[in-house]
């Protein structure tokens, strides 16, 4: 176990996934609290609150895979070597990945939602938290398990293709968390929320404030509402495609030095 956790330690402690995973995530927060909340009724309070832990939720975790992708992508230079000449395996060091992005996501939207928790309900003035516990941490779960497949091919893509995308792509799943998430809340989505793993998660997130469904579309109180075995079928769908993927690309990884990334 002590690949793992040295892994998690320096995920966890690393100054740029604190920046944009946690520090910025408690200012979006702020504005969300004291704000953009400003007109917002009393009677729509929980759900402009849930509204905002789901999109945190993503936004957050979607900072750390960017992070742990980046991590990865320094790690995959020395990878062939230590699998071929050491005792470290390729299932090892697959179990110390999921087992860090686990730990992580889990740590992190408990953060979140503490600090969604105790500001909104502060602003409104009444107790404002999550109905099921069980559906709050299944998704920081299912947002471990599908990140990390997620990383991890496209840092594999950037070996088997240049180096020098590895910038451009390890910022994918942020920029996808942040497009996705915004839409959600802007644009009436449909069934999309189905087949997007973003919206997956942020939408489970908002779920997991009420005992009820929630309308599948953020502003559509009169249509179809949320159908959570979907979604969650949907989520570990991804995840199962996603992870077998990395992990055909994972054991053909050869010596590509990190040097390449330059641009000269």
């Amino acid at each position: 176990m002590k690949l793992p956790l040295i892994i998690t330690k320096r995920l966890l402690t690393n100054p740029y996934a604190l920046g944009w995973g946690i520090a910025l995530m408690f200012f979006w927060i702020v504005m969300g609290a004291f704000i953009d909340s400003a007109s917002v009724p009393k009677s729509s309070a929980v759900y402009y609150t849930a509204s905002w832990y789901g999109l945190i939720a993503l936004l957050s975790t979607s900072s750390f895979a960017t992070s742990i992708a980046i991590i990865i992508y320094y790690q995959s230079g020395s990878l062939p070597y230590f699998m071929r000449f050491s005792k470290l395996t390729p299932k090892y060091y697959l179990f110390s990945l999921y087992f860090t992005m686990l730990v992580t996501t889990i740590i992190v939207s408990i953060i979140m939602g503490l600090g969604v928790i105790s500001l909104f309900s502060y602003h409104f003035g009444e107790t404002i938290a999550p109905k099921n516990w069980g559906l709050f941490f299944l998704d920081a779960i299912l947002a471990g398990v599908f990140y990390l497949p997620l990383s991890l091919l496209l840092e594999e893509l950037t070996i088997v293709t240049t180096r020098r995308l590895s910038n451009a792509i390890s910022y994918i799943p942020v920029v996808l968390g942040y497009l996705f998430g915004f839409s959600y809340i802007n644009i009436n989505l449909g069934n999309l929320v189905y087949y997007s793993p973003f919206l997956s998660i942020q939408v489970l997130g908002v779920q997991s404030f009420f005992t009820r469904s929630i309308p599948l579309n953020f502003n559509d109180f009169k249509g179809p509402t949320l159908n959570v075995d979907y979604v969650i079928i949907s989520a570990i769908g991804w995840s199962i495609v996603l992870s077998f993927a990395s992990m055909l690309l994972f054991r053909r990884l050869y010596y590509k030095s990190l040097e390449e990334a330059r641009i000269v």
